[in-house]
């Protein structure tokens, strides 16, 4: 007879496993995103075709394994909304980096565990005590040192210069990946009570099913899809499709069992991660002041997540 404690326990670390796994693939979607788009790709496209993939996948699964579609009512309502976060996620971040480095916009999309510490405060899920609302304040300060040279500040040991000249940020990327950063924080805080005693594989395949058609709307509209016309904008396109839908599987299956702040700890991982893909691959220059931004920003924010969930406990 297995232990009630060691079984959640064993459950737990299982699903951190599994969302650490759909962090990597999370990682390298931009980096793919980015190949697509010297392709020739647009990034409505992509994203519909993520979709698409998305629930295919999901319903030859469900299918093969005998699971039903049915949602009771309150959870089928939630996909509605669901489909709103994991949209506004998909189409903000991939489109960003249209405008703006892949590095910048990944910097921008983690600016989401200073919502969720923020959202799950003002629904009584977590308290803000005034350390962990310090933690925040640091978190920001290591945002603004992260973007300090593409904002026209340069920050060193003995000076601390602006110049407006120099400022090289795309506000049109920075606002979708913080169009992004905000349906990631609403998914992440809420998201998580309507997967409670049903298949979250069965939520993930309603809620992409309707991104598909809203999606399909906006692509009709414009004048129809705009695929690749290259060798190296087909393998981006595919990778940034195959790396999504094993992310959402991996992300969707993991949060039945762990907590916001459990799932956002984990996902603080992607931005190094990122980084050093756009680096490798992408060729991207990253300075030691943005690593340096960046590390304090998520150092801020695990900490912050940890004494959260001490907290809770």
């Amino acid at each position: 007879m297995s232990h009630p404690q060691g079984e959640a326990g064993r459950k737990r670390w299982g699903a951190l496993g599994v969302l650490l796994i759909g962090t990597v693939f999370v990682s390298l979607i931009t980096t793919f995103a980015s190949l697509a788009y010297v392709g020739g790709a647009t990034p409505m496209t992509l994203v519909w075709s993520r979709f698409i993939g998305l629930v295919l996948v999901l319903g030859i699964l469900l299918r093969v394994t005998g699971v039903r579609f049915h949602l009771p009512r309150r959870n089928m309502r939630a996909t509605y909304w669901i489909a709103i976060c994991l949209l506004m996620m998909s189409v903000g971040y991939l489109s960003s980096v249209a405008f703006i480095k892949v590095s910048l916009a990944v910097v921008l999309l983690y600016t989401y565990p200073l919502l969720v510490a923020v959202f799950a405060a003002l629904s009584g899920r977590e308290r803000l005590t005034p350390l962990r609302a310090g933690l925040l304040v640091l978190a920001f300060a290591g945002l603004v040192i992260a973007l300090g040279q593409d904002l026209g500040l340069t920050l060193s040991l003995d000076r601390i210069a602006f110049d407006v000249g120099a400022i090289t940020l795309d506000w049109r990327g920075a606002a979708l990946a913080l169009i992004a950063s905000f349906g990631v924080a609403a998914f992440v805080t809420w998201g998580g009570a309507y997967l409670n005693d049903v298949d979250s594989r069965v939520v993930n395949f309603w809620a992409n099913l309707w991104m598909i058609l809203l999606v399909a709307i906006f692509v009709i509209l414009r004048g129809g899809l705009a695929l690749p016309s290259t060798g190296l904008g087909w393998i981006g396109y595919a990778g940034a499709t195959f790396c999504y839908v094993a992310a959402m599987v991996c992300w969707f299956g993991s949060m039945k069992v762990l907590t916001p702040t459990e799932t956002a700890m984990t996902l603080n991982l992607e931005p190094a991660i990122s980084l050093v893909a756009a680096s490798l691959v992408l060729g991207e220059a990253t300075s030691i002041q943005q690593w340096v931004g960046t590390l304090v920003l998520l150092s801020a924010i695990i900490l912050s997540s940890v004494l959260g969930a001490r907290h809770k406990d």
